[in-house]
């Protein structure tokens, strides 16, 4: 393992004996070359490094989120199908940000997402309810007649 140091310039090897906690950057696809030794694995220990990276990356996931679900909620489905994946996309997507991300992000940034989670959440809901209301109606109104 080794530690990379802006101050010193240098790159000198560290043995840790406890978990580290810090932000995952590499990926097992991508290596980088330190001091010609090839390396996949780098955990972001500095806050201050790592803030940057992770608002980028969850600001990304959250506008593709935010699409999927306009997509979702303006679709005409009468099963209700796509408001369940709306509401499944919102739930992870809440999940996944409080378990990876929550460290790295600032209280602020978490807080004005997940107020709009919410309106997103609070929309389906009631969108999914009115559609299992109609559909209860539907089915009441058939049986009634004879």
């Amino acid at each position: 393992m080794y530690h990379v140091s802006n101050e010193q310039k240098n790159i000198k090897e560290v043995q840790f004996s406890e978990k580290i906690v810090g932000f995952p950057m590499g990926s097992p696809r991508k290596t980088f070359t330190i001091s010609k030794t090839k390396v996949k694995n780098i955990i972001v220990l500095n806050s201050k490094l790592s803030h940057p990276i992770v608002a980028k990356k969850v600001s990304k996931e959250y506008q593709k989120l935010v699409s999927i679900l306009m997509e979702l909620l303006t679709s005409d489905d009468d099963t209700g199908e796509s408001l369940r994946e709306a509401l499944n996309r919102i739930e992870k997507f809440r999940q996944e940000i409080k378990n990876k991300y929550r460290d790295f992000l600032k209280k602020k940034e978490l807080e004005e997402m997940g107020n709009q989670l919410k309106v997103f959440q609070k929309e389906a809901q009631m969108r999914f309810v009115e559609l299992q209301n109609a559909i209860y109606e539907m089915s009441y109104q058939q049986g009634k007649g004879k």
